[in-house]
């Protein structure tokens, strides 16, 4: 093979790689990682890379989510309430089952019920997501106050749960492979099947979906079911790493779930965007905080760092919409 070929194939590969969606969210990550490794010595520890990736777990399996609902040009508020529900309801059936398996059907069936119905009344009555979702989020931690009495549920020791969210498997923790896993699911569901190119395309606009033969309440109820049935799945593993619920838990994890998405290259209008660029932006939200804190930055400045950089990315879309419409 001609080294004219070789070069040839490279550039047309390299063409491709560029071209992935969601891809040009490694820049920023790989800026981040180069900063906080020379500020300090431990930051690229094997230690602490694997904190890392433990600590971006639950946010990016989250955000998988919450990306769905973006790019269909909605919001989900309700993510963090939702997480305390099926970690409160999971705990309580394992204890009085001693099932481990019962409590994560329990989980994710009330996930699955809580998006249907954000998803019900958002795509057939009419309410706006941000409304919707925003009563959820109150309706959701009220009633898991009410059933727990604002105590926490301690877990039964059950060894085999406690590994989905403590256990390490070729020292790496289960819970990366966890939100990988889903990661790949949501990725070929998003590219590969009639609801991920709906969902996109209702995303885009809403009314040439609809003259397109697209569903687009169905397509809707979808998004806001997969977002909390992922939500759900957070919350198990939240509750296997920590072995107790408490009702309080999850407050505000929705948005970083939402600086995730946004982090990672989803547009905020809907329409563009990917789950790969989801995953690479909770890795990115887990670095600047795990970093700020190596560095001995106080927790306050952390979120300060986060905001701003939350602003620049919605910025930065606002501005390339502008000038692809000026064009």
């Amino acid at each position: 093979m001609s080294s004219l070929t070789v070069n040839k194939i490279f550039k047309e590969n390299y063409r491709k790689f560029t071209k992935t969606q969601g891809i040009s969210a490694l820049l920023p990550l790989i800026i981040v990682v180069l900063f906080f490794s020379l500020m300090s010595d431990n930051f690229l520890s094997s230690y602490n890379v694997m904190n890392i990736l433990r600590q971006a777990s639950i946010y990016a399996i989250m955000a998988v989510g919450m990306t769905f609902v973006i790019l269909t040009g909605g919001i989900d508020l309700g993510q963090g309430s939702v997480l305390a529900l099926s970690a409160v309801i999971c705990a309580m059936v394992i204890n009085i089952t001693g099932n481990m398996w019962m409590g994560i059907l329990a989980a994710i069936s009330v996930g699955a019920i809580i998006g249907l119905i954000n998803g019900v009344m958002i795509a057939y009555v009419g309410l706006p997501a941000f409304i919707m979702t925003l009563g959820s989020l109150y309706m959701v931690r009220g009633l898991t106050l009410y059933i727990t009495n604002s105590t926490q549920v301690n877990v039964k020791s059950v060894e085999s749960f406690k590994f989905l969210g403590q256990g390490f498997s070729w020292g790496i923790p289960f819970p990366v492979y966890i939100f990988l896993f889903i990661g790949i699911i949501a990725v070929l569901m998003l590219k590969y099947t009639s609801t991920g190119r709906h969902i996109y395309a209702v995303g885009s606009n809403v009314l040439s979906a609809r003259l397109s033969g697209v569903k687009v309440e169905k397509t809707l109820v979808i998004s806001y079911i997969v977002s909390s049935l992922c939500v759900a799945l957070a919350g198990i593993v939240y509750l296997s790493r920590l072995t107790s619920a408490q009702p309080t838990a999850g407050e505000g994890y929705e948005l970083e779930s939402i600086a995730a998405v946004v982090v990672g290259g989803t547009s905020q209008a809907g329409g563009e965007g990917s789950v790969l660029g989801t995953l690479i932006g909770a890795v990115i939200i887990a670095v600047i905080r795990n970093g700020l804190v190596l560095i001995g930055v106080g927790s306050y400045f952390t979120k300060i760092v986060v905001g701003l950089i939350i602003v620049l990315a919605v910025t930065l879309d606002v501005v390339r919409r502008k000038i692809a419409a000026s064009k």
